[in-house]
């Protein structure tokens, strides 16, 4: 991959999309947004941090949906490395580590 895309981040190997990337995508963002909105409320509105905890939990929870969509692919970083490495032998490129 010599790009980032976000098709292929949310995309299976069958080149569908996944449920469980798109939805870990929307729970980070969610999550980050109310985080954003619970430093507004503890600094200027009510001071409770019952909002910023919750939204920790909602970023925790769609980031372990992005680790367990990543996993399940079938494929790693390191996978990754060596179809790179044998791309660029005999081109003079530095090998991917």
């Amino acid at each position: 991959m010599s790009t980032f895309s976000i098709q292929q981040m949310l995309s299976n190997t069958d080149g569908k999309t996944s449920r469980t990337g798109t939805i870990g995508v929307y729970l980070c963002l969610v999550g980050s947004v109310c985080f954003i909105f619970g430093c507004v409320d503890k600094a200027w509105l009510s001071g409770t941090t019952d909002i910023m905890m919750y939204s920790t939990g909602v970023i925790t929870l769609g980031s372990g949906l992005l680790t367990a969509n990543k996993l399940s692919k079938g494929s790693s970083m390191t996978d990754e490395a060596v179809k790179l490495s044998d791309m660029n032998k005999g081109t003079g490129a530095p090998d991917p580590v």
